[in-house]
């Protein structure tokens, strides 16, 4: 690789102001992308009567997307790494947006289960791209706010779906009308994101270099991922984080409706309060703190969301726990947890961009979510389902049994999962400086 002199910034391929439609594109991508997944969330209870599953089934349901999206992410992330990254997210976009339609028309259990795995081999491809795209759209001190607004997607995506699916469910009288209404704008946005310009790879870093390695440097690149040691921490982190998340965006409209009694509607536009409003207050606020943080040290910004994990945990503990007459706590406390929680997702790709050079960014971030939703997005549901089956067995009262099993069940596991994250950034901190170094002195001396 060759050294070359830092640009000025207005002088990078992409230009400022395309950056910012670039950020907004992709947000607009991403919001579909979380509207997607959170679809059969929202309208649970209607599947789960249709097709007679139980929570174990429904968790299986949850966690095939997330398998599949796993798996695919690391060839996919690779694949980023030597095709135009609009490309890969681009007919992601489209691919998943076809399989979210076909979930609403196929009408056995097996071919909706098929659809889902095609949205999860779609949306892998997503965020490896686009991860690695806007990280030679801004430098590191800006990464956490711009990758924050990006992430936007997630809690505007959800509340979008918590709000609206059960609305659209009702009045055309079928759950499978949301899947045929919400794949239509994923067409559009897909073919414009096919239509972007691409930054330089490496193109904000403060040593410029030229990412056209041979392939063999490749492949030994990659392997040596595995000697980045802060690397180890964030994927424990981006497990535990996912773990939790999944298990709250899967259950959390059953919880309501089973143990607070609460209606489809209802419980979803609850859900939208706890996953999306907090969710969006979390990533605004959350971006421009870590932000501030990375002007001291790539350090301080993981401490920060460290920290934000911790509080994470004590406060979904406190509202989980809220007993059938306190839904003001659920709605109070597990909203501030997922506030806390979600201020992690606005440093995880930044923190693995502060250690893995450009040109192999796409597969690191392909590997971090592969495993973070194997052992977390994948595991979260199938765990949580089937502790709340086996707390559920033997009672006499089936829906009393089903309601406290649930709830228990979560109280268990989603405070639990917090704690985990919190523990592997920590982890992260101890070695992200020495790794950032060393990665700057590769890329330099090169």
């Amino acid at each position: 690789m060759a050294l070359q002199r830092p640009k000025p910034p207005g002088t990078l391929t992409t230009s400022r102001s395309s950056a910012g439609y670039v950020l907004g594109l992709l947000f607009v991508g991403n919001l579909l992308n979380y509207y997607d997944r959170a679809l059969p969330s929202v309208v649970l209870e209607p599947i789960k009567d249709e097709y007679g599953l139980g929570d174990t089934e429904v968790g299986v349901l949850a966690s095939a997307f997330v398998l599949v999206a796993a798996v695919a992410g690391v060839p996919l992330g690779r694949l980023a790494d030597r095709a135009a990254r609009r490309a890969v997210a681009g007919w992601g976009l489209i691919v998943w947006s076809a399989a979210t339609a076909a979930g609403g028309v196929l009408t056995s259990f097996w071919g909706f289960l098929a659809s889902r795995v095609g949205v999860g081999v779609g949306e892998s491809s997503y965020a490896p791209a686009t991860g690695s795209l806007l990280s030679d759209l801004y430098p590191s001190e800006r990464r956490s706010r711009a990758h924050s607004l990006f992430m936007l997607g997630f809690p505007i995506g959800t509340l979008l779906a918590f709000f609206t699916a059960g609305g659209l469910a009702v009045a055309f009288d079928s759950w499978r009308a949301p899947f045929l209404i919400a794949a239509v704008p994923g067409f559009v946005v897909g073919f414009l994101v096919l239509r972007l310009r691409e930054p330089e790879r490496g193109a904000a870093e403060p040593t410029r270099v030229d990412a056209t390695a041979p392939r063999g440097d490749r492949r030994k690149s990659l392997l040596s991922l595995l000697r980045v040691r802060s690397l180890y921490g964030m994927l424990l982190a981006f497990a535990g984080y996912n773990f939790a998340a999944y298990a709250i965006g899967t259950f959390l409209t059953p919880v309501l409706q089973r143990y607070y009694g609460l209606g489809l509607v209802s419980a979803g536009a609850v859900g939208g309060v706890v996953v999306g409003v907090t969710g969006l207050v979390g990533l605004l606020a959350g971006g421009r703190v870590l932000d501030r943080a990375a002007r001291r040290s790539p350090a301080a910004r993981v401490r920060v969301a460290a920290l934000s994990l911790v509080g994470a945990a004590v406060f979904s503990l406190g509202g989980l726990a809220a007993g059938q007459d306190a839904l003001w706590q659920l709605l109070v406390f597990l909203s501030l947890g997922y506030l806390l929680g979600i201020v992690y997702l606005a440093a995880a790709v930044p923190a693995v961009s502060d250690v893995i050079g450009p040109e192999h960014r796409s597969g690191a971030l392909g590997l971090m979510f592969a495993i973070g939703y194997l052992l977390g997005g994948a595991a979260g549901p199938v765990f949580v389902g089937a502790l709340s089956d086996s707390l559920a067995a033997g009672s006499a009262s089936a829906s009393e049994a089903s309601a406290h099993g649930l709830q228990t069940a979560m109280m268990i596991t989603v405070p639990l999962a917090f704690a985990v994250a919190a523990i592997g950034m920590l982890l992260t901190s101890r070695f992200v400086e020495a790794d950032r170094d060393a990665m700057l002195a590769r890329e330099t001396t090169a």
